[in-house]
């Protein structure tokens, strides 16, 4: 092959993925919070496409309809129309299942200084800030995967305020809360969605639903 030929397909390429991210058919995006830590890594890229429509489970970009129209948001696909939801001390059950068994996810613990010291702070890479909210312990966001290999049992802290949370979902619910809320359907045209860091993730539990034109890809490889 001669060189012209080479740069003819060299353009011919470029313009071939110009085209496709301008269309929407395959969009590429940085991650650029630990909302869906672990497995969507601060950082790292996602290559997604609308070709493919996200199904439970499945992360997927979109918009929001308010003052946020301009931010498009990577979050795991929860429940879909017509879902009958719930959420127990932070895990999802859809139409009655835990479709949390088998996600690595993190939540938040408490637990004494010399445990963080000793356990905790030499072993845990990139450690999101913690804070002491009371004089002798600690508060730390920490993967399942990571809390199941310790040798001693860590307590979750669980947070049950109602502050900020989505008036579409909460709003006639005095009894519900951050981490505990539901069964409730979800409507025609919505979609729930929640990050993977469960105790610290700005999703559908303070956002609301997702209207289904709003969705617009689903995510296809990270790297």
């Amino acid at each position: 092959m001669n060189k012209k030929n080479i740069i003819l397909l060299i353009a011919a390429f470029v313009v071939f993925v110009i085209l496709f991210r301008w269309s929407g058919v395959l969009r590429t995006y940085a991650i650029s919070s630990t909302s869906s830590e672990p497995n969507l890594k601060l950082g790292s890229t996602i290559l997604g496409s609308s070709l493919k429509s996200p199904k439970r489970l499945d992360f997927a970009y979109f918009k929001y309809s308010d003052s946020l129209d301009g931010w498009t948001i990577v979050k795991r696909l929860i429940a879909i129309p017509g879902d009958t939801l719930e959420c127990k001390n932070g895990n999802y059950f859809v139409n009655g299942e835990n479709i949390d068994i088998g996600i690595d996810l993190r939540f938040q613990y408490k637990m004494l200084p010399q445990y963080y010291n000793r356990y905790i702070k030499d072993n845990v890479v990139n450690p999101e800030p913690y804070s002491h909210y009371s004089s002798d312990t600690i508060r730390v966001f920490l993967d399942d995967s990571f809390v199941k290999s310790l040798p001693i049992e860590l307590e979750r802290y669980y947070y049950y305020g109602r502050d900020n949370l989505s008036k579409e979902i909460f709003l006639n619910h005095s009894d519900w809360n951050f981490n505990n809320f539901g069964p409730i359907i979800i409507p025609k045209g919505k979609y729930f969605f929640s990050g993977d860091n469960r105790d610290n993730s700005y999703d559908s539990r303070y956002r609301g639903f997702v209207d289904d034109t709003h969705i617009l890809g689903t995510v296809l490889i990270t790297f």
